[in-house]
């Protein structure tokens, strides 16, 4: 009997949502917003909510940062828009899709590691303005 409950749980995650972007070559960039993608099947429930997560306190100190919640998981993908702080830069971020908002740590799939990075060919700078008399 354990055997076939192994079997089972292995068989059923096989077919359930899985992340298709972003994911370890595909990141995200600072500008956003960025588009996250994934696959379902019928049975898997209608609905999630999309987590942005990094176990690295110094690049996400607020820890989970909920960026979609009730997404329609018949639509395949959606556009998620910054944080209120802006995109965090920096590696080692996974989107996960909760179950709902009240139900964080209940995962229906997660992405692979990715990075938030500033676009191609963009630096950081900063200017200062002085008055002349």
């Amino acid at each position: 009997m354990r055997a076939f409950a192994t079997l089972f749980f292995a068989v059923s995650s096989a077919f359930a949502y899985q992340v298709t972007s972003p994911g370890d070559t595909q990141g995200w960039t600072s500008t956003g917003p960025n588009v996250l993608e994934w696959v379902r099947v019928a049975t898997d429930p209608l609905n999630f909510t999309a987590v942005l997560t990094n176990t690295n306190s110094a690049v996400m100190p607020q820890n989970d940062q909920v960026l979609n919640a009730l997404v329609d998981g018949t639509l395949g993908t959606i556009v998620c828009n910054p944080p209120s702080g802006g995109w965090p830069l920096g590696s080692g971020f996974r989107v996960n899709l909760a179950q709902d908002a009240q139900h964080l740590d209940t995962l229906l799939a997660q992405s692979d590691e990715f990075s938030i990075t500033l676009p191609n060919g963009s630096t950081i700078s900063t200017t200062s303005s002085q008055s002349t008399k």
